[in-house]
Formats: structure tokens, sequence, C-alpha cells
């Protein structure tokens, strides 16, 4: 039995730890003749047309206007707006998610900058300043060449916001059990920066640093990257991936206990890497509208570092998608006690996650986000950290601080035939007109302004540049990584199968006490109109599975009259056990999803339902 356990959670005996190689934290030795492609504290590479005004380092912006004034004339929302394909906020939270996977560039405090505001601002008082500083480059350019950007984490996908982009952080967030578990505190969360991990002990001053852009917290939660904290939806999806290398680590133990906490780590470390990759590539990519060309395979000629565009601008449209109000709701789809929560009452506060983190996720699947547009939040343009403050701002003068070129020399180098004229390449006529008015020449609009005005490319969330420069770099993270798990020989066929059947969805339901949710993350469905299959009787361990037919995947939807620990086996039509899992009921209906590798014959299973008391066996048939 121990042996179809094994093969169940795809964790081949053929394959040893000890003969396969694990990823670098960093990401160095990727790629064996360019040992530094794509690792930590290298610098971006700089696709685009420098944009500085000496070539050098000096900023040229004299012909162009305030950000502040583009942000309040452009940039301010007044109503909701949307998005017209029904995306969830799942798709801002997990972008933002891989975002501080693959990139971070650091700050130069050495290098303030007081952004002005105009003397008509509705907001703020025009005798204040809006703080922000230079991003820090690379010691040696900035002289005789162009400023360089060091990115400050992994480039590649490899869950190194779980695991951290180095050895200090990631041996810090371990538990050293010899289980191969990371470190969690109370109610299954990240551990607090204190030595027990919990919150209410003393502080660990040797605990990896994490920022506070409020300079006020004393108590926060530990991750592998260093933003965790930045609001309690990004600490969710922390939390969730967390729990997921967890719950793989006490499978490992069960199908291998003469393994070691070294081996069980990286194992369960490789799984969590691959599933991330499969959700970005398979599921999230295409949500927005990005369907990269079929991978054909490794290409150790592909540089897989960030594009300094990418990291600058192009990354940042995620800033136009984020809701005012964060719902949190029960797993009945009801409000909570608590309430909603407001953006800006969840920045940086890590004890609104105290309650919990489903109310959090229940929430975010039945919200739709905003439309990617010309319009910004009043949370994150005249709130975020502290007044004065405003992203919009700040982000169009990111781009001029890293040299980018206009957004129309953008197109001419990534390939694409410049704009005539302000309508041209717009979305709407007002924002045409607006940006006319700022700008007057269509060949000086700022790079992240003119991605955010594109008129949307069909299928897409974004315009024609915004989608060429995640194409290129999405398929340079993918085609690049020799660690990619479609490449990667440590996974058997049935490993991959597995991976590539496992969704957002998946992670979240098996790591979390949520029973109902819509197997499609990424797009908004209120709680009353999620599927929740075929009437049951309220007979003890009383069982359908549906769909069935089934292709993929199946839910088993059963009832228990009591709370307690079941049995799932499928067998084959040959009476041959090939699965089993164990799953936590509580009293009424329940959901259990049972995953179906790719490489299962079609025909007819069995699924037996074992308690302490009942059985029932279903039987569903693989189309």
């Amino acid at each position: 039995m121990l042996r179809y356990f094994v093969a169940l959670f795809c964790f081949a005996s053929a394959i040893t730890l000890h003969s396969q190689e694990n990823r670098s934290f960093s990401g160095a030795n990727n790629n064996l003749d360019n040992r530094d492609w794509g690792a930590a504290k290298t610098a971006l590479q700089r696709l685009a047309t420098n944009n500085y005004a000496d070539g050098i380092s000096e900023i040229n912006d004299k012909d162009l206007p305030e950000p502040r004034v583009i942000s309040n004339y452009l940039f301010d929302q007044i109503d909701e707006i949307e998005n017209a394909k029904g995306l969830s906020d799942y798709v801002w939270v997990f972008g933002q998610f891989i975002d501080h996977d693959i990139t971070e560039v650091a700050s130069n405090r050495l290098e303030p900058v007081h952004l002005s505001i105009p003397q008509d601002d509705p907001y703020f008082d025009p005798s204040m300043q809006i703080n922000t500083s230079r991003n820090k480059f690379i010691d040696g350019t900035g002289i005789n060449t162009p400023r360089q950007y060091e990115n400050e984490v992994s480039a590649f996908i490899d869950a190194s916001a779980v695991y951290g982009s180095d050895k200090a952080r990631a041996e810090w967030l371990r538990s050293f059990d010899g289980d191969g578990k990371l470190k969690t505190s109370k109610g299954d969360l990240l551990p607090w920066n204190t030595f027990s991990g919990e919150r209410d002990n003393n502080h660990d001053d040797n605990a990896p640093f994490m920022a506070d852009d409020t300079r006020r917290l004393e108590d926060w939660f530990v991750a592998g990257d260093i933003r965790a904290n930045e609001n309690v939806l990004l600490l969710s999806m922390h939390t969730l991936f967390v729990r997921e290398h967890n719950r793989l680590c006490d499978e490992l133990r069960l199908a291998h206990p003469n393994w070691t906490g070294d081996q069980i780590y990286e194992r369960a470390r490789k799984f969590v890497g691959a599933f991330l990759q499969n959700i970005t590539f398979y599921e999230w990519l295409p949500a927005v509208g990005i369907e990269l060309p079929q991978y054909q395979g490794y290409r150790e000629d592909i540089n897989p570092q960030i594009f300094n565009v990418f990291s600058a601008a192009a990354f940042r449209i995620g800033h136009t998608l984020i809701n005012s109000n964060l719902k949190r709701m029960s797993d009945n789809g009801s409000a909570i006690s608590q309430g909603d929560i407001n953006l800006a009452l969840s920045f940086f506060s890590p004890n609104e996650l105290i309650m919990g983190v489903e109310p959090y996720f229940k929430g975010m699947g039945t919200q739709v986000m905003q439309e990617l547009d010309c319009k910004v939040i009043n949370d994150l343009r005249n709130i975020l950290f502290g007044l004065p403050s405003d992203l919009a701002s700040i982000n169009i003068f990111r781009g001029r601080d890293r040299g980018l070129p206009s957004y129309n020399q953008l197109r001419y180098d990534f390939g694409l035939t410049k704009v005539n004229s302000f309508e041209e390449y717009t979305e709407s006529p007002e924002d045409a007109s607006r940006i006319e008015e700022l700008y007057g020449d269509v060949n000086k609009i700022d790079a992240w302004v003119g991605m955010l005005s594109e008129r949307h490319m069909r299928g897409a969330i974004f315009g024609e540049l915004t989608m060429r420069i995640l194409e290129d770099q999405f398929k340079v993270l993918r085609d690049g990584d020799r660690f990619y798990f479609e490449n990667d020989p440590a996974f058997t066929s049935r490993d991959k199968a597995r991976i590539k059947n496992t969704k957002l969805y998946h992670i979240l339901m098996r790591n979390t006490d949520i029973s109902l949710m819509q197997k499609e993350l990424f797009y908004a469905m209120p709680h009353e109109d999620i599927p929740v299959g075929p009437e049951l009787d309220n007979t003890p361990l009383s069982a359908l599975a549906y769909p069935n037919p089934i292709e993929d995947y199946a839910q088993v939807k059963v009832f228990s009259n009591k709370d307690q620990n079941i049995e799932l086996r499928v067998f084959n039509y040959q009476g041959q056990l090939i699965q089993t899992q164990t799953a936590a009921l509580t009293y009424g209906e329940n959901f259990i999803d049972v995953d179906i590798p790719q490489d299962w014959p079609i025909g007819i299973y069995h699924i037996l339902l074992e308690s302490e008391d009942h059985s029932n066996v279903i039987k569903v048939v693989k189309k």
C-alpha cells in the first residue's frame, strides 16, 4: 500500500535526492555556462534605448510634466471601474506575489527625491512634498557608462518569495526539527520576528530584515521576501504556499521514512516551485490574455534575468487593478462580523491576519478586480503608507529614474511601429485628450502612462506594448530556466502530470478550511453561484462525484454525521489500488478533490470512502 501512496503523491522512488540537483537559493549556477544568469545581486537586462539626459545618470524630464500633475489630471479615480473580463482579486494578488518572487530593486536613501505638489492639488498642501528616492545603482556604473540596477532576488519563478534568495534567510525560516518544514506560528500563520516565532515572545534581532514603509511596526511576519507584510492579501498568499510546503513534508515523511529533514525540505521546495510555475504559465498568464508559444525545452543561450523596463514600468500595471475595499467573508458566503477592510488599513497590518486567511481568500474570489486603465484608487494615489504619498507619481518618476525611453521609443525598441497620434493607440477619447494636454507631443509620453492608456488587445487586459514586454519576459523566465518543471529530470512523467493538474484552487482547498470555492479562482463568482454539486441524503458517508464522466479532476461531495477522518482510495477496473488520500470531515457536507493524472487510461474507476464506522463506493468514468 505504501508503494501506491508514493505513486499518489508523485514522489517516485526511482529518484533519490542524493542524485538529483536542486536550485541554489540565489538562482546562481542555473546556467552552467553563465552561472550568474538570473542570480540575485546581478544586473537587470537593459534592452531598451537609454534615456538619461547625459547618457549616464541624469534624469531627462525637463520637457515633461511633473508626476503629481499627471497623476491628478489623468489618474484620479472617482468611481469603481470593474474589469470587463470579470477577473477576480486573485489576479492582482497572485501577480504581486509573482512580482515579488522574481524582482526587487533597492532604493538608495543617499539620493532622496522630493516630488513637488501643484498649487491646486485637491488633496495635499502644496507646501509639502512627495518623498521618495532614486533606485540604488551598481557600483562602477553611472560614471562612464549608464546606471545599471541590481535584482536583489532570484529572477527565476522558484518560490524564492517563500524560501528566500539567500541561505541565511532560508535557514532562519526552517524549523530544523528533522521534518523539513518551514516555521509557522499559532493559527498556522507565518512566523513572527521572535525567537520562538510566536508573537508573544522576545524579538529576535537576527531575524531577517522585513520592510516596513510605515516605520511603526514592532511585530511582523517573516517570509522569503522582505515585502510580505505590505498588505493582508499578499500575506495570505505567502501563508498559503508555506502551508503547502509543510503539507508536502508530511506526505514525504510518510512515504519515505528514512529520508533526512534536508531531503524532505528540498523535495517539497522543488514541488512548491513547480506548482508556482504551472499556475503562472498555464493559469494566470492565460487569464490576463497571454498565451505563450508551446514549450520546446530549455535553452542555455537565453539569459532569464529581469528586464529593466519590466521592473520599472511594465509589471507595475497591476497598481491600477486594485480595489479599495477588501472583502472578508465566512465559508457560507456571508460577511464576517468584523466586516470588510479598507485597503489603506491593510498596509503593513499583520495583526489583521490573526483572524485567519480564510475570510480574505473567500472574499478575493467573489470580487471583480478593477479595470486596467488610467485610473488608480485613492488608497494608492493619496494615502499609501502615510501622507503625502502617491504611487502613480512614484511610478511615473521611477521610469524616468531608471532611464526608460518614451512610450513610442519603447514600441520601436520592442519591434512595434510607432504611433502618430494620441487617438491612435489609446483606449478612450477622454484619455487621449488629457494625455495630449499634458504632453503635447506623442513622442514624449512616459512609459508607464502609455502602457496604461493603450487600447486593450482582444481577450487581454492590456495593450500591444505591454503584451509584447510581458510575453518576452515570461518566455525567457521559462525557456532560460534549467529547473523549469517540464525540463527538470528530477520529475517523472507522473510527477509532471500531477503538477500540470494542480491549479491555485487545489493549493487553496487543501491548505485552508474553506469548503466551497469556484475552481477557476482568477474569475470572480458570487458565492451563491458556485456549483455545489449533486444533492445528497443525510446518511453517513453519502457521496457523489462530479463532474462524471471526468477528465483530469473530480470533486467528491460527501456527507458526514460528525467530525472525523476518512480514507479515500481509488481502484481501476482491475481492482488495483492506484491512489490513496486521507481527509478531515466536519459535520455536514464536505468536498474532497481528486486529481486524475493524464496518463490514467480511459475507463471505469471506483472510489472507496472509509471511516471507522461506515463506508461507501462510488463509480466514476474517465473519458
